[in-house]
This record gives C-alpha cells, structure tokens and sequence, in this order.
C-alpha cells in the first residue's frame, strides 16, 4: 500500500478483537480481512478502544503501519471502561484515554517507560510514577475559526482538522477555561468569516499570556477593539505572531513573571514560550535533577542543553552550581539573561546561542564539564549523545518528553561505558499517551 491511502467511505465494517493500547493510545487489533481489494493480515488501530473489547469499526485510512479505523460500535465492553469524566470527551483530541480505569491507565504508562528500558538496561531502577492533578495544566494552544454568527474556540478533534468547542475541561486550570469564554466576543469582531488561529497561552503568576498567530493582516483599527475588549479581562501581555516568524506587542498592563515557590525562583517565559505542562510536573523533574546532581558530590560546574528560558537552570543557580546554558531560540536565551541579572547571578552563569540539533558541542567542549543536563525536543539528540558518550563526564541527567528517542539515544551512552542508573516516569500530560521521564546515567 502506498503511505497514506484514503479508503472508501463505502468499504465494510470490521469485527476486531482489541488485542492491546498502542504507544498512541489506541487500541490494537490484527485480521486478515480484504482492504481495497488486497487480502492480508492487517494491524489495525481504533481509538477509544480498551483491550479485550470486541468493537465494529469503519476503516478510513491505510498507512506503512497498518489500518486506521474509527469506532462504530462496542459489542463486548471491558469491565475496565469507565464514563469519561469530561462531557467534550470523544470529540476533543486533547485526550484518549479517559474511558480507562485510572490505575489500569497509570500501569500503562509505567509499562511505555519501563518496557523498552529494561530491554536495554535490565538493572535500572524504574521509580513510581508521578502524576499532575486535574485541572492543572497552566499552558494551552488553542485553535479558533469564525463562522458567520459564531467563533468556535477549542481543540482539534483526534486526527481531525475540525475544531471542538470546549465550554468545559478537567485538564486545564480555571483561569484558561474563562480565557476561552472570555475570547469569544472579542475574536468574533475581530477576525472575518473563515479566519481560523492557533492562541497559545500560559498562565503566569499575574494572569495569562496570550500569544496569538493568524492575525498578522488585520488592521490596527480592529485591533486596539480588541485590546480594549481583553484589557479588563485576565490577560496581563498580547502579541501577535508575524510572519518573519517574530512577535509583535500590542498590550501588556503587568510584569510577565512566572514563580516556582517550591524553589523560590522566578523566571520571564517570552511570548508562547515553553512550560512545563503543570507546576507538579516540573517540580518533579526538579526535584529528580537535583537527587541526580547529588549523587555526585563532586559536582560544580555544570552543562545545560537545551535549557529554554531557564525553568531548571534557576533553581540550580538558587543550590550555588555554576552553569553554562546553550539554546538555540534567542528570545528564551533573552529571558533567562534577564531573570540571572534580576536575581544576580551573573558570575555564576554563562548563556550561548547554538543550534544543538545540527552543531552539538563536542566532546573536548563537554569534558570540562562535572555533569550535564539534556532535555531535547521530542525527536532526541542523537548527535549529540554521540559526543556526550566520547567526554567522560562523570554524570549525565536526560529529560524526555519521547521514550522512543530517549531508548535511541540512551543506548548511546550505555554502549560507551555509562550505567543508567533510575529513571522517574512522571504523567502532566493527563489523558494522553505522552509520558516524560528523568533518567540519571553514571561513568562506570
């Protein structure tokens, strides 16, 4: 089959057998059935779906891995399906797993972390999980599109260009959920009919930050209506985004500081700028950093790649480390140098801009280094864990939001004389089948 092959809305229903929860959070299932007129064995994913379920479903699209289906109907549920807790559910494909017991969920995403990692490491200790609380995530990326009467504001559905409307979300804390309501009038008079935006927002210690993208044509005229709609409302900072890829300022009312009281640090995220999910999530990665650096006693002088606008390098900072932080995006590098300087840090730190997905540091540049902090983008670093595995340091911390790329670039270090020693499986993405984990290795 090729790729990506749409099947005919008229092909037959299938009966399947749910064999298993993929690492997508979908139910598995294989037949030998007759798709597109070609007989074979197919492996088939339906979301929704719960093993051990025997469910009819309407296949619609073939790809290199098998067939993807949509759920018709349930004939034999799993005594393990539960209602779902939120009433968008089905429809929003911000989550897929709320129809799961929640303990089987947990044991699912403990499994997706420990599975492949004793695979390549019998002897590492794989810690409890750590899980965000509902209605904790501080930061969203919406979508919005303008009908004739109404603007729809919301999360695409599952594998689905079309928009749901949320009116309410367990996830995302309180103050979002009124962004989104708070919104609606304003970006009706603001965009025209079939104008569809991308709304990323974080909540910060004084309200929301609001960056939106689409919006780069619309008049000043309109604008400054809107920003006077949105003045009295949570939001404390608006730019939009443009389309040489920079932001542009249109209102701000209060300081854009976001606080961890946990670790007493303060941080300036830029405009859309990365968080952690939950302020729970990031107090356990936070909290696995420093058991990892304390390990090692010896520790002084640290390296940290990837380190966005400094959500773990401050806290460090507070513990009396020396670091170097390296990031490629110049507006986080910018933030971070601010928040050193407020807090006087500045002989303790030292900040560069590099691109460390195409010009990693070497090996002689890392080895005067007594630990290192990586936390890549969701598709690893396989380049430079090749040198991080030629520098001998001593100690290694890697933060994943992926564990197929983590398991790529861990057995990099494992087959060059490095133990991983435990990992910390940590869930702030409730629902979904993404799952981040600390992972301490040590020289042997």
């Amino acid at each position: 089959m090729n790729k990506f092959e749409k099947l005919q809305k008229n092909i037959d229903n299938k009966l399947l057998t749910i064999k298993r929860i993929g690492s997508r959070g979908e139910g598995v299932s294989n037949l030998t059935t007759e798709i597109n007129y070609r007989e074979s064995d197919y492996t088939f994913f339906v979301p929704f779906t719960l093993p051990d379920e025997i469910v009819v479903v309407k296949p619609t699209l073939s790809t290199s891995e098998g067939v993807r289906a949509d759920l018709v109907e349930i004939k034999s549920a799993s005594p393990k399906r539960i209602s779902p807790k939120c009433k968008h559910f089905f429809k929003c494909g911000g989550c897929l797993l709320q129809h799961w017991k929640f303990e089987d969920y947990s044991s699912w995403k403990i499994g997706k972390v420990s599975l492949p990692i004793i695979k390549i490491s019998p002897t590492t200790t794989i810690k409890e999980i750590k899980t965000s609380s509902i209605k904790s995530r501080r930061h969203v990326k919406l979508k919005a599109k303008k009908y004739k009467y109404i603007t729809i504001i919301g999360f695409n559905e599952y594998k689905s260009k079309f928009i749901t409307k949320i009116e309410k979300c367990i996830i995302i804390k309180s103050e979002l959920e009124e962004l989104i309501h708070n919104l609606e009038k304003p970006l009706h008079k603001l965009l025209n009919v079939g104008n569809e935006i991308d709304i990323h927002a974080n909540l910060l210690d004084n309200g929301v930050d609001l960056l939106i993208n689409g919006i780069e044509k619309i008049d000043y005229h309109k604008l400054n209506i809107f920003i006077e709609s949105i003045s009295l409302s949570s939001i404390i900072r608006f730019h939009r985004g443009l389309n040489d890829n920079t932001n542009e300022l249109l209102f701000t009312s209060d300081l854009s500081v976001l606080s961890n009281k946990s670790f007493s640090s303060i941080t300036f995220p830029p405009p859309g700028g990365f968080l952690q999910a939950s302020v729970e999530g990031e107090n356990a990665i936070l909290e696995s950093v420093i058991q990892g650096l304390n390990e090692n006693k010896k520790t002084k002088l640290i390296c940290e790649l990837f380190c966005g606008s400094g959500t773990i390098t401050l806290p460090l900072l507070k513990k009396r480390y020396q670091i170097h932080a390296f990031e490629l995006d110049k507006e986080s590098l910018k933030s971070l140098d601010i928040a050193c300087r407020k807090e006087g840090f500045g002989n303790r730190v030292k900040t560069k801009e590099r691109d460390l997905k195409n010009f990693p540091l070497t090996s002689e540049e890392l080895s005067k280094y007594d630990a290192i902090i990586v936390d890549p983008p969701r598709s690893g670093a396989k380049l430079q864990f090749l040198n991080i595995a030629q520098s001998n340091v001593s100690t290694i911390i890697s933060i994943s939001c992926n564990v197929n790329t983590f398991v790529r670039d861990a057995k990099i270090l494992i087959e060059s004389n490095y133990e991983l020693k435990w990992v910390q499986p940590i869930d702030q993405f409730l629902f979904s089948a993404h799952v981040e984990l600390v992972a301490i290795f040590q020289l042997k």
